[in-house]
């Protein structure tokens, strides 16, 4: 026969046992849950910053250092005043119109110089033939003439002229002397050179320079 202490033993053992089989049980379930938990974010995570493009090309942008240079541009050089050295001067007769006489002066670029600028009056004064007649600066004339001056680019397939006039008679009537050189020095500079072209007057005239 059983004694009741053997039987309280028993039941004791039992409920132990039971109680240990629920908490590993339980310990189990949670410890699934909460890895599901963990997969159930670092996947939203990624999800998140796949679907942010500017996060994206943010970190693949590359990033510029100050003072680096932008492709291949290049800054041109700024076209300076004409100095004497480079330009060649010639003239060419334009005939005679009503008691005048006028030479169109050419400032052409001299071989391999850079493009420069021409603004103003050239200095011009008769040469071989007699006196020596300096010629008066003015806008206009009957010959011709820009009025305003301007700047001139002066290029190697774009070269600036200038015009002289003169009147063919003198105010009492007398002739005028024909000169076969004029002494031409461009604008602003201090370089005067002869230009082989005839010109009979007795009061010279020079207009701005021009195209």
């Amino acid at each position: 026969m059983v004694s009741r202490t053997t039987i309280l033993v028993t039941v004791m053992a039992c409920g132990v046992l039971g109680a240990v089989a629920g908490c590993s049980s339980t310990s189990t379930g949670a410890a699934a849950t909460s890895g599901s938990d963990s997969g159930v974010s670092t996947s939203a995570a990624a999800s998140s910053a796949s679907a942010d493009p500017t996060t994206s090309a943010a970190s693949s942008s590359p990033v510029s250092e100050p003072g680096a240079a932008v492709g291949n541009s290049t800054v041109p050089a700024a076209i300076t005043s004409c100095a004497g050295g480079q330009l060649v001067v010639s003239g060419q007769s334009m005939g005679a119109a009503m008691m005048h006489r006028g030479v169109q002066l050419t400032f052409a670029l001299a071989s391999g110089a850079a493009p420069c600028t021409l603004q103003g009056y050239p200095g011009v004064d008769t040469g071989a033939g007699g006196p020596v007649v300096h010629a008066a600066r003015t806008p206009t004339g009957y010959m011709g003439g820009p009025g305003a001056g301007s700047v001139v680019t002066v290029r190697s397939d774009k070269p600036a002229h200038a015009i002289v006039e003169a009147t063919a008679m003198g105010p009492n009537g007398t002739e005028c002397t024909m000169y076969s050189t004029l002494l031409v020095t461009p604008p602003n500079t201090t370089v005067t050179r002869t230009v082989e072209v005839g010109i009979n007057g007795c009061e010279l005239q020079v207009h701005p320079i021009t195209e």
